[in-house]
This record gives C-alpha cells, structure tokens and sequence, in this order.
C-alpha cells in the first residue's frame, strides 16, 4: 500500500512539469497597470519635527548644526519664500514623532509637529 501510494506522488510530481499556465491578455494589462502606478508613487505623507521657520539662513544653518550635535536624527531644510524651514525625523504615526518632539522641544523649544511627504528611502 505504501510503496502505491509513494508511486502515485512521485507520477503527480512529475507531471507538474508538463503545467503550462496561459494567463489571459487582460490579467496581463491590468497588472501591468498596476505596477507602473505603484512606481510612480515615491512618497508617503507622513510626520516630521519642524526644528525652526525663519527668515535668516545663517540662523538656520548654526540651528541646524546645534540640532545635529545633540540629536541623531537626520535633519533637511527647505526654502519657500520667504522662510527657511528645518526639519528633523521621517515618522509614519503622530504618536511616534510626538514621542520624540517632547525630548527635542527642551532644547529647541519652538520645535512642533508638521505633516510631510517623506520618501520611502528615509524609514
């Protein structure tokens, strides 16, 4: 009984080489579609700390150079005119990036919380 039944599993195994699977033309383009969608979105909206907002790059610069001394998240810094914007921390929850500002608001006390786009790269 047993060595009939081990024969029958090894016929069934190879009989799966002989599967041929033919994918219908429509499956084909809508997964496509869809993976070509899926690579053109590069970002997340996410949270980030806003360290300080000014108007004077140097004052930016010499903060962002404090923050870097004290905390190791990675910092950037933005221009919309006509304000300078630093930014530290790439976070997916509010719970997380407000965790973390509690800590960096007792030395940069105008520190707050901001939604960003952040790229996947920066997790």
């Amino acid at each position: 009984m047993i060595c009939g039944l081990s024969f029958l599993m090894c016929n069934a195994m190879f009989a799966q080489d002989g599967i041929t699977i033919q994918e219908d033309p429509k499956v084909s383009l809508i997964m496509d579609q869809y993976l070509k969608t899926n690579r053109a979105i590069t970002h997340i909206t996410g949270w980030r700390i806003t360290i300080i907002t000014t108007t004077d790059r140097r004052l930016m610069e010499n903060t962002r150079s404090g923050f870097q001394q004290q905390f190791s998240l990675k910092s950037k810094w933005e221009y919309k005119e006509p304000y300078y914007y630093l930014k530290a921390g790439a976070f997916l929850s509010r719970a997380e990036a407000a965790a973390t500002l509690e800590g960096i608001k007792k030395k940069f006390p105008s520190a707050f919380l901001s939604v960003d786009k952040i790229s996947y790269d920066e997790f």
